[in-house]
């Protein structure tokens, strides 16, 4: 009984469907924020002057979602799976805080060390190589945070940190460009933005219910959180490596630019609805916990339908607009197969992030880490066999491999539903 009054009361605080409205503005917002971001700072810096940003953007949030998304997953799971059974959520968050922290502290050491070869052989600039460290270290308050707000069902404060990030990124780096600061500016701004995120908005109160439940421990967070960990690897490689490969495999900083921008371009429905999707891991689990399997296997159908219908708008709108847009956006210029192929593979990865969510909440987060191992091989399979120039050769590649690993996660999500563990 206890329980079912608890439950009671997380209703009355925020419902499944209350603020849907106001989370989808929120990160419609944060998406044009950051459209607005690169096209300042690549009409502003051109080319030459933008392709360093668009390696310290790519390297940030390969790095950040690898290490941090899995604390944020793991505080969405287990927080919402708790609060619906009115039990005591706190050591959730003590024990993956203590794993964060240790899992910073190894960064930061490896990165501290690494420094002269990332120097050397990605972002040539010193000070661009410790921007980097710096900015993954502060994203890892910033996500801890959002796994709070998801497990809380905070949606509204959720959408208003990243719409407060974006809006102080974009603010500082126009301010800093316009007194001539260079690339310096937006770089700086990109590191900042996690810090004004977390200080602007603040997770309400919750009360602790008095039932401790079963024990809770950071060996047990990780070993959910580890293979959702490995996922991420796999997936940011493929979605945020694009600039990086391209630089490596000797790309000038003019095709470096175009690529990074084509992806930023191409992306910006991924990067409104990815936090979005995060998020549905707690309704899942929920859902999943307190209603069963039907419920659950009607909620992710609807979920992936949805998504798979967004992909197809992204892919039709690039073709007809996505030439005219990448003018918009930078002044440059890119052939409209290497842009629809950029907006395929970001509809493929919010299908496949969807049906992640699904395979997570069925105790099958090492299933959804193979699909994106099998997409990623794929990638490096054609990125040694395609004789292409440097931007079509990236762009095509990284296309397969999203294809491959969206494949890949429905047939394991339609294995998963009909035996989760």
């Amino acid at each position: 009984m206890r329980g079912v009054r608890f439950a009671n009361v997380l209703k009355g605080r925020q419902g499944a469907g209350a603020g849907s409205v106001a989370i989808a503005v929120s990160f419609g917002i944060s998406g044009v924020l950051t459209y607005a971001f690169h096209s300042l700072a690549a009409r502003t810096l051109g080319e030459e002057g933008y392709a360093p940003l668009a390696l310290l953007w790519s390297a940030t949030f390969l790095t950040v979602q690898v290490l941090w998304v899995g604390g944020t997953q793991t505080l969405g799971r287990y927080i919402a799976e708790r609060e619906a059974q009115g039990q005591n959520w706190r050591p959730v968050e003590s024990s993956v805080m203590r794993w964060q922290a240790v899992l910073l502290g190894v960064f930061v050491v490896v990165a501290l060390l690494a420094s002269p070869l990332l120097t050397a052989t990605v972002f040539e600039d010193w000070w661009l190589t410790a921007a980097f460290i710096l900015v993954v270290a502060l994203y890892a308050p910033e996500y801890f945070r959002r796994g709070i707000f998801n497990g809380h069902r905070q949606s509204l404060r959720l959408g208003g940190q990243i719409v407060a990030e974006a809006a102080g990124r974009l603010l500082l780096a126009a301010v800093l460009l316009f007194v001539g600061w260079g690339v310096f500016g937006p770089a700086l701004a990109i590191v900042l933005a996690p810090v004004i995120g977390v200080l602007a908005v603040r997770p309400a109160p919750v009360a602790v219910p008095d039932v401790e439940g079963e024990s809770f421990s950071a060996g047990k967070a990780f070993r959910f959180a580890g293979p959702v960990l490995a996922c991420m690897a796999f997936a940011q490689a493929l979605m945020n490596g694009g600039p990086i490969l391209a630089s490596l495999l000797g790309g000038t900083n003019a095709q470096v630019a175009v690529l990074g921008a084509a992806l930023i371009l191409t992306r910006i429905p991924q990067y409104v609805l990815s936090p979005a999707i995060g998020a549905l891991l707690p309704r899942a689990s929920r859902i999943l916990s307190t209603e069963g399997r039907a419920s659950f296997n009607r909620f992710v159908v609807g979920a992936a339908s949805i998504v798979g219908l967004v992909g197809a708008i992204m892919v039709g709108g690039t073709w007809l607009l996505g030439e005219w847009g990448l003018r918009l956006f930078a002044d440059f210029e890119a052939s409209r197969g290497v842009l629809v192929a950029l907006a395929a593979m970001a509809a493929f990865y919010i299908l496949s992030e969807t049906l992640n969510q699904a395979l997570f909440a069925l105790g099958r987060e090492r299933l959804a880490a193979f699909g994106w191992l099998l997409g990623l091989l794929a990638s490096i399979f054609c990125v040694a066999t395609l004789n292409l120039g440097v931007v079509e050769r990236v762009s095509f590649s990284l296309t397969v491999g999203a294809t491959v690993a969206a494949l890949a996660q429905i047939i394991f999500y339609l294995i998963a539903r009909r035996r989760p563990s």
